[in-house]
């Protein structure tokens, strides 16, 4: 290699370099293995007896944009399974959403229905999952009188066959379903040494059994409609950062943000796009930037124990963000197909510090690394959706709220 390769190379196992010729150049660097090798990872693994791997590396460079109106295409991915590697970086399958039907769990409250709002005002028909009718009431004066279509369906998202039923409802109702938003979740902030099973059950039941639910009934749907659609689940900053003493939530979380991750590999050659919503603090309240009360809060609350009605009367404004901005945040990451939609700036601190750690404790290299030990792994070795989701977050956009 050049002088100029090696220190890009260099930068790449440093951490500093994002370029994918310059990664490839590294891990050859360090195989020393002494082999003349063809420009990319598909010449080493050539050169290993391995071809019938490497044309997957032969294909456009990792995260290069695609030409207008071009589909994801390209040879096996390496390690001979799995859906093909694309060339370039997936289209957003819901770029416009007007007209579109959105599907929301647990959106009677909270995130779920200031994503439910979001989606509603930028032309979707909106489907409510919801489980309390007193929240559903409080909900639904929140949506325009004009909106283009508010449905809600009393759904458990821990029952499988309440997934087919909800699917068969919004097809009598709209005719097909383009997005899904798997916003259930748990909030168990048990530590993971001090929990039940009873807890831990539950947690992984709604946090993330619950989203391999709606995939399994909704995906087939969406495939054979052909409009393209959308699979995002709320997850967490703590999917990310596991910064809290909550054992289940966290695990519960990261298993979240690893499912999505997986299924945007195995759909990037579909028209089925894929992204994980990893907020901070967002306010519950969706009615707290109306300066109206909540009826269902209230309700709640002239229930309450005298001594903890006057704790819920004398607190001040929740300083999270507005459970509506999280929503227009989720529906930008959709039309723009965003892996990982992610709302607050003020995280990015400390999961550099926990990224860095990982790659502090990578062992450095202290004997060559046997050829066929890499062609082994070559298949986990790296992964197309990280250059690529890296280019596309190049591409800058005006505003992370708009649609």
């Amino acid at each position: 290699m050049s002088k100029k390769e090696v220190t890009r190379a260099k930068r790449v196992v440093a951490g500093r370099h994002d370029d994918s010729a310059a990664a490839r150049l590294g891990r050859r660097q360090f195989l020393g293995a002494g082999m003349a090798f063809g420009a990319g990872s598909g010449g080493l693994l050539a050169s290993l007896g391995l071809s019938r791997y490497a044309n997957a590396q032969n294909a456009a460079p990792a995260g290069t944009p695609a030409p207008a109106g071009a589909r994801p295409a390209g040879g096996q991915r390496a390690g001979g399974f799995g859906a093909p590697e694309p060339k370039y970086s997936q289209p957003p399958p819901l770029k416009d959403l007007r007209g579109k039907v959105a599907y929301i769990s647990a959106a009677s409250d909270g995130i779920g229905l200031g994503i439910a709002r979001a989606a509603s005002l930028a032309g979707m028909k909106v489907v409510i999952g919801y489980r309390n009718p007193d929240r559903l009431a409080a909900a639904l004066p929140l949506f325009k009188p004009d909106n283009p279509g508010v449905l809600p369906v009393k759904h458990d998202v821990t029952d499988r066959q309440g997934w087919q039923s909800m699917l068969d409802e919004v097809v009598k109702h709209y005719g097909k379903l383009h997005l899904v938003v798997n916003n259930a979740g748990i909030k168990t902030l048990t530590e993971a040494s001090k929990a039940t099973y009873k807890e831990w059950d539950d947690a992984v039941a709604v946090n993330f059994t619950a989203i391999y639910n709606s995939v399994h009934v909704c995906l087939p749907h969406m495939l054979k409609h052909g409009e393209g659609g959308h699979f995002v689940t709320t997850a967490s900053m703590g999917g990310l950062l596991p910064g809290v003493n909550a054992g289940i939530y966290t695990s519960t979380k990261i298993a979240a943000v690893g499912l999505m991750e997986a299924l945007r590999v195995e759909l990037e050659s579909t028209n089925i796009g894929t992204g994980v919503f990893c907020p901070g603090g967002v306010n519950t309240n969706n009615y707290a930037a109306s300066g109206k009360e909540n009826p269902y809060l209230e309700k709640r609350i002239a229930q309450m124990p005298e001594r903890m009605r006057r704790f819920f009367q004398r607190r001040g404004p929740s300083p999270s963000m507005d459970p509506l901005e999280a929503g227009e945040r989720v529906l930008n990451g959709v039309v723009h197909n965003d892996l990982f939609i992610l709302s607050h700036p003020e995280f990015k601190p400390g999961m550099a510090e926990r990224f860095q750690a990982i790659m502090d404790s990578t062992p450095s290299v202290e004997t060559p690394i046997p050829p066929a030990r890499v062609a082994y792994e070559r298949g986990v070795l790296t992964q197309g959706i990280y250059p690529r989701e890296i280019a596309h977050r190049k591409i800058k956009r005006k505003s992370y709220i708009t649609v």
